[in-house]
């Protein structure tokens, strides 16, 4: 089987796209790369599927993965010195490699719904998965990075109860995607961030951050720790946590599950 994303394979081993492991179909790409992982893969090793059984997204949900339309990809990544507690944060600064990636085709159409998802033209084309993998002793071993993004899909490819709130850069801007040059694109923007993150945490991608977020100034309810709280999104701080002012106060959730009121009805 011929892999149309060897020619964009680059560099040496711990750059990200150095080694692209092509499939026809799997039953995810987590679960390829994380054996890949286990078996000592470098930093950078990359997964890429056509279509998949079983995708995974946040929460154990399941991911539409239709064949020979999208982007379906895992990074394997080995940061050095990353605390466990830095991964979410991590996730964030992949989600601004995605933005930028996908603003070429949809200029001021691109967001950021936190933690996870990304958003066109205010329906969700795409998500991230930023899976941890940690020692017996708690310490972090290497990193899941997942990527999914749907690139052409028609309008009628997207199923009818997904429609409200799933799109594609295919139907939202009209353009079909060249899928390797998208993941050459992502996978050098990827390695930028990953790279600044690495070297100074999140506090210094926050303003870019900022710029795509979905969520501020939006009345959103999230579940976190198993807590229902509802209120409204003042941004994100330095470490990535989201702000929520709920009455008087200001909760700092670091991690969980959102939803924005008539998010999609009245936009971004």
């Amino acid at each position: 089987m011929t892999n149309p994303y060897a020619a964009i394979e680059r560099g040496h081993p711990g750059r990200i796209g150095w080694r692209i492991f092509y499939f026809d179909r799997l039953g995810s790409t987590q679960q390829a790369a994380g054996e890949l992982a286990a078996r000592g893969a470098a930093q950078g090793t990359v997964v890429i599927a056509e279509a998949q059984e079983a995708g995974r997204g946040r929460l154990g949900r399941t991911w539409y993965s239709p064949a020979g339309k999208n982007l379906y990809a895992t990074v394997i990544l080995r940061p050095n010195a990353l605390a466990l507690s830095q991964v979410a944060s991590l996730s964030l600064a992949a989600g601004i490699a995605v933005a930028e990636t996908l603003e070429r085709f949809a200029p001021g159409e691109v967001a950021l719904k936190w933690p996870n998802d990304i958003w066109l033209s205010r329906r969700k084309a795409g998500g991230l998965i930023a899976e941890a993998i940690v020692a017996p002793d708690q310490r972090l071993q290497y990193v899941l990075l997942g990527v999914g993004l749907n690139l052409n899909l028609a309008e009628n490819d997207i199923p009818e109860d997904l429609r409200w709130r799933a799109t594609s850069v295919l139907a939202a801007t009209g353009q079909r995607c060249d899928r390797v040059g998208v993941a050459d694109e992502l996978f050098a923007r990827l390695e930028t961030r990953y790279r600044e993150h690495a070297k100074s945490g999140f506090a210094g991608l926050k303003p870019t951050y900022d710029r795509y977020c979905a969520l501020k100034g939006k009345k959103v309810s999230v579940v976190a720790g198993g807590q229902p709280r509802s209120g409204f999104v003042l941004g994100v701080d330095e470490t990535g946590a989201l702000l929520l002012e709920v009455g008087a106060s200001v909760d700092r959730i670091l991690a969980g599950d959102v939803s924005v009121e008539s998010a999609y009805e009245e936009g971004v």
